[in-house]
């Protein structure tokens, strides 16, 4: 079966598809629109950057940041993708779409760099592999009660994907990385987080909106935004 052709067929009713060949073309696409990274941070949800960082990201250059933290991921990115790939053969396809950048054909300002792509075999549903790494923060992977979890601003990232693409579901697979720690354990797979587009519809109506308002009144305008304390 050629899953390849369900995924492009699939993308391409909701999306245009923007080949890149460099991390350059990769910086100057993420300009021109509204991507994953960006969502809570509109949203007033993310602990590391807010509304104003994400406005001047796109009307000027701004030097591209590194830290541990992100060299961790960037190195281990392909590991975990393959691990998946592996592991989870029987039930998904896993495509790479990582040289592609969608951009929502109502919504031009909406795009996504995803991480992966999946093909159920079973139903044939197109989703999308979101793959995290983490340092030694296992506990924001589940909630007050022990169940298993996505922290908000991750799941912001998540209905920002289901509004650039229509993908029908989202599976976050995480690398937990135990450098300091005293148990006997350096690093830990989570078990696949899974949510569906259908259970999120309102966040993603809400979303949109906010996004929208951002990127026509703000970035368009050149009219610096108010902090959002949530939505």
């Amino acid at each position: 079966m050629n899953y390849k052709k369900i995924a492009d067929d699939f993308f391409n009713r909701s999306c245009q598809m923007i080949k890149f060949n460099n991390q350059e073309e990769w910086l100057k696409l993420r300009q021109d629109g509204i991507g994953g990274s960006d969502v809570a941070s509109i949203l007033g949800h993310s602990p590391f950057r807010n509304a104003k960082d994400i406005y001047k990201s796109k009307i000027e250059d701004v030097e591209q940041i590194t830290n541990e933290a992100i060299e961790f991921g960037n190195a281990f990115e392909p590991i975990v993708f393959e691990s998946f790939k592996n592991k989870y053969k029987e039930f998904y396809e896993v495509l790479d779409y990582k040289d592609i950048m969608f951009k929502n054909i109502w919504n031009p300002f909406l795009q996504a760099s995803l991480d992966g792509v999946l093909v159920n075999k079973q139903t044939l549903e197109v989703g999308i592999l979101e793959i995290k790494t983490a340092q030694e923060r296992k506990s924001k992977w589940y909630d007050n009660y022990g169940n298993r979890t996505v922290p908000q601003y991750y799941l912001d990232q998540a209905i920002h994907y289901f509004n650039t693409t229509n993908a029908n579901y989202i599976v976050f697979y995480t690398l937990i990385n135990y450098k300091n720690s005293n148990i006997d354990r350096d690093m830990e797979f989570l078990a696949p987080r899974i949510y569906y587009r259908k259970d999120l519809e309102e966040l993603c109506k809400q979303a949109l909106i906010a996004c929208r308002d951002f990127w026509n009144n703000n970035v368009l305008k050149r009219v610096e935004p108010n902090l959002r304390l949530s939505f």
